[in-house]
């Protein structure tokens, strides 16, 4: 026996004979399918454009890839659009469209960053964004050094603990947590020729906290400086 949905569609795409009884009826009714499967078309579409607006920065999952390939398609079409553009001489602004002039830093209508188009022998500017002379030391622009600017030196020890950096050569210990630094490389740092400690009781003056360790210098329960316990011995 036909499913009802075969049975229906064969109906709608074959019709019915002029004999069939309810012959009328039963063609309002497939009119009336018609139109419904097309408004659920319609609703669909909006679902989608709806999800999409909401959605256009997820693009993981099933809904996700489907999302990237709409966004790459709407790539592409901007991008046609702006080469049609270029090859009649004309610059409009990626962000909104508008025609703005060639050498615009800014585009007038959205006020989007424009790209600058550097000639031979020319440079960027890192701090204007203006198109300059290449080998000049000073932007004719803004004024600023166009020579390159060093990099901040990087942090020479850390705590593996806390993670407190320094560049201090001299520091050997963590100034919030106390525990003995490591360099770049993972090496602890000692002093040359540094003769090896014996591990020394310590102890917490404020909460009795002991342990025998020569590294720590703060109390793991309540951080106050850890004094020996043989000096509290002499203070007695």
């Amino acid at each position: 026996m036909p499913h009802i949905d075969d049975f229906v569609k064969d109906i709608m795409e074959n019709g019915v004979s002029a004999k069939t009884p309810h012959e009328a009826e039963i063609k309002e009714l497939t009119g009336v399918i018609t139109a419904e499967k097309k408004k659920i078309e319609g609703e669909y579409e909006k679902i989608g454009r709806l999800y999409y607006k909401n959605n256009s920065h997820k693009t993981d999952g099933e809904l996700g890839a489907l999302v990237a390939g709409v966004n790459a398609s709407k790539k592409k079409i901007k991008d046609s659009k702006l080469k049609i553009g270029q090859l009649f001489d004309i610059t409009f602004c990626e962000e909104c469209g508008e025609q703005v002039d060639e050498d615009a830093l800014f585009c007038n209508n959205c006020g989007a960053k424009m790209p600058v188009k550097l000639l031979p022998g020319m440079v960027l500017c890192k701090h204007c964004n203006k198109a300059v002379r290449e080998g000049i030391r000073f932007c004719t622009n803004c004024g600023h050094s166009m020579l390159e600017e060093p990099e901040p030196p990087k942090a020479l020890k850390e705590c593996a603990n806390c993670g407190f950096t320094t560049n201090d050569p001299d520091l050997m210990f963590c100034e919030n947590c106390g525990r003995r630094l490591v360099t770049e490389d993972g090496e602890e740092v000692t002093q040359e020729e540094e003769a090896p400690k014996e591990p020394t009781k310590k102890v917490c003056t404020n909460c009795g906290f002991e342990i025998f360790d020569v590294e720590t210098m703060f109390c793991n329960d309540c951080g106050r400086r850890l004094v020996e316990a043989s000096e509290l011995e002499n203070a007695d």
